[in-house]
Parts: C-alpha cells; sequence; structure tokens
C-alpha cells in the first residue's frame, strides 16, 4: 500500500512539473495586449494582432498601421523571428507609435512562456516584451 501512495505521490508531482513547463502552443490568432509593459492601443477598429501556422513555420499580423508577414522558428521554449516583411502605409501617429514598438519587440523575441491563458514572449534576459492573447 505505501508503494502505491508514494507511486501516486511521485506521479503527481511529475504531472505538475511538466505541466509548469510544457512549451506553449502557438497555433492560432493571438492578440498583441502589450508591448513592453504598456498596453498596445490603436486607433480603429483592428487591434494588432499575430497569428501563427504552425505547419508552416509562419506568421502573419497587423502592427498597428500595416500588414506583417514572415516566418518563425521554435524549439522548445526558444522562438526567433526573421524574414519578417511589412506593408509600408502610415497611420495616426499613435498607431505608428505601437507599430514602432511591435516591431521593434519582435526583432528582440528570444523565448515564449504560457501565462494563464496569454502567451508572454520574452527578450535573452527573460523580460516579457509582448503579452499574446486569444
Amino acid at each position: 500500500m505505501k508503494r502505491i501512495v508514494l507511486g501516486l505521490a511521485l506521479a503527481s508531482a511529475m504531472l505538475a512539473t511538466a505541466s509548469c513547463c510544457s512549451v506553449p502552443e502557438l497555433s492560432g490568432k493571438w492578440n498583441i495586449l502589450t508591448v513592453n509593459g504598456e498596453e498596445a492601443t490603436v486607433i480603429g477598429e483592428e487591434k494588432p494582432f499575430m497569428e501563427f501556422n504552425t505547419e508552416d513555420s509562419r506568421i502573419h499580423g497587423f502592427t498597428g498601421c500595416n500588414i506583417m508577414n514572415g516566418a518563425y522558428t521554435q524549439d522548445g521554449k526558444n522562438l526567433t523571428f526573421g524574414n519578417m516583411a511589412t506593408t509600408m502605409m502610415a497611420g495616426p501617429e499613435e498607431n505608428m507609435k505601437t507599430e514602432s514598438a511591435v516591431l521593434d519587440a519582435i526583432g528582440k523575441v528570444a523565448s515564449v512562456k504560457a501565462d494563464g491563458e496569454n502567451i508572454l514572449l520574452l527578450d535573452e534576459d527573460k523580460n516579457v516584451i509582448l503579452e499574446l492573447g486569444k
């Protein structure tokens, strides 16, 4: 009986450790909630977002004024973006400010982690630079 109880306790501990450290699922459309700790605000109905296509390792999104497309690489919790392209339209000053911050942050992403139902994109020093939510 003691072995069964000990085995169940060990199995529970292993499951708790695995779930806390699991790699977040990126697939789908994520709204950009914050950039460098500040709310990602724009004027207009379309809000900034990132949409991950995990089958092709491609990303599509809206940065505040322009559409972005590119590639990303995920290796466990490590995440980097590359070959990004955007359209080049001007917009309201607030939107341009948000767009600049989003694009700058994307270039600094080094890893990803889950935070409840949201995901956090972190720089190499583990600072949260983008918070994304469904």
